[in-house]
């Protein structure tokens, strides 16, 4: 396990287009391309909502779970065609001129967890194996 100060330090290297790409392809890749969108659109949400960068929404401790206990290797892209399409979501969600998640700022895989915060949001649509909520 990285130490916390290895954990923020690897990730503040990169762009908020690379963390936001990462993001999408670490936590989403294999949704269709909607889903990975609204994944980006999430996070651009809850970063305008709370007045913060892409990065410092990602790296939030425990927001998003591929940077939880993070190592070097973890940053390694095993799926090349995958992440090109990260990286082209990731650009068109950072120049987005409307948000068609009606201003969703969850998401989760509700057959891998129940987070306690459910109760406090609306559902607004399921994608694949991601629900999508509002606060």
């Amino acid at each position: 396990m990285m130490k916390d100060v290895e954990r923020l330090i690897l990730p503040t290297r990169m762009s908020d287009h690379e963390i936001l790409s990462k993001t999408i392809y670490l936590e989403a890749r294999g949704e269709c391309e909607e889903g990975q969108e609204w994944v980006g659109h999430v996070i651009m949400n809850r970063a305008e909502k709370r007045g913060l960068s892409i990065a410092q929404v990602c790296l939030e401790p425990y927001q998003f779970e591929c940077w939880n206990n993070l190592k070097p290797s973890d940053l390694r892209i095993g799926e090349p065609r995958a992440y090109e399409l990260a990286q082209r979501i990731a650009r068109k969600v950072m120049n987005r001129s409307h948000d068609p998640t009606g201003g969703s700022d969850h998401y989760n895989n509700p057959s891998k967890e129940n987070p306690a915060w459910m109760k406090n949001v609306e559902k607004v649509r399921e994608i694949g194996s991601h629900w999508f909520y509002r606060s």
